[in-house]
């Protein structure tokens, strides 16, 4: 998706100026009903708070020259602190194929009242299933009672542009007290850190980076067996044996993929190395299998790997299995 950066100033009282601006690329893609989201950040490069932040995106075919949806949106704090950062998320309402480009423009907004910074928020498990789920509390350390807390969860990719975003439901915070939160986000294979940041009614939280690496595919187990399935012990030489993966995959969207294995003897030389080429078609469990057949009699241990077309893992490395070939 296509994107314009657009820097706009708003007068306030005389000899008064403020500037915000839409410093990184945006990001966009499709949802399962068909409708794009865009998502990006607003930079707040005053002095001084500001709040009231228009965005407009237009929803465009492919080479820009058809606006086939306009839509306005904001920042989802409600106020961004001085030199500080909010991101946005704009939804088109239609379902229309033929949205391939957005573009992204900032529009008018007003000097704030600073919001004092009294929640702080404390992470807690991280789950991953075909949701990325966050827990952890937030500790109101204000006078006054944190009304309407939400907890935003914002994912970035490694060009630190914002793929997904997760907004808690609200709660309210006494004053002095702790109280938990989940938060919950679609997953994206991009994702590489998260921002954690809380705002109420009345108070903020400094924002919170964290590193995040969720690999969507799990390879859970490695068996080497005959053609028939049963498992080997030893491999004769020259027999025909067929290693296999029960692979994990956990987003729910179609991804190809290439299953690697390589085969080394204790030396570290390689003997061999199969792969195999297929496609998760959503959330689930597949096998994978390649066949192998030694020629020499010795030790070996296998790995296996699951890569996209981009030579991005998709799995971390699975633990090898050792194997002793017999004469």
């Amino acid at each position: 998706m296509l994107f314009t950066t657009n820097i706009v100033w708003a007068d306030l009282p005389p000899s008064t100026s403020l500037k915000a601006e839409i410093p990184q690329t945006t990001y966009s893609y499709k949802t399962s009903n068909g409708t794009t989201v865009v998502l990006g950040e607003v930079q707040n490069d005053n002095d001084i708070p500001i709040y009231k932040v228009t965005v407009y995106a237009k929803f465009m075919n492919n080479d820009g020259t058809q606006i086939i949806e306009s839509d306005t949106g904001t920042t989802l704090l409600q106020v961004i602190p001085p030199h500080g950062k909010s991101p946005f998320m704009i939804s088109s309402t239609k379902s229309d194929p033929s949205i391939a480009t957005v573009q992204v423009n900032m529009g008018p907004f007003d000097s704030a009242a600073i919001k004092q910074q009294m929640l702080d928020i404390s992470p807690g498990l991280l789950q991953v299933s075909d949701k990325l789920i966050l827990s952890g509390s937030v500790h109101n350390n204000g006078a006054q009672k944190s009304l309407n807390t939400k907890v935003y969860l914002v994912l970035y990719d490694a060009f630190q542009r914002v793929v997904r975003i997760g907004v808690s439901n609200p709660i309210d915070v006494n004053a002095g007290k702790d109280l938990q939160f989940n938060v919950t986000s679609d997953l994206d294979p991009r994702a590489i850190s998260y921002m954690l940041v809380a705002e109420s009614d009345v108070y903020q939280s400094k924002p919170i980076q964290n590193s995040l690496k969720v690999l969507p595919v799990d390879i859970i187990s490695t068996t080497v067996t005959d053609s028939n399935g049963t498992s080997y012990s030893t491999i004769p030489v020259n027999a025909s044996a067929k290693i296999t993966s029960d692979a994990k995959y956990i987003v729910n969207s179609t991804q190809p993929f290439i299953y690697y294995v390589q085969v080394k003897q204790f030396s570290g030389q390689v003997e061999f190395i199969g792969k195999y080429e297929g496609v998760f078609l959503g959330p689930g469990d597949q096998n994978v299998s390649v066949d192998w057949k030694p020629h020499t009699a010795g030790s070996y241990f296998i790995e296996t790997y699951m890569w996209n077309y981009d030579t991005v893992p998709l799995s971390s490395a699975a633990p090898s299995i050792n194997v002793v070939l017999v004469k």
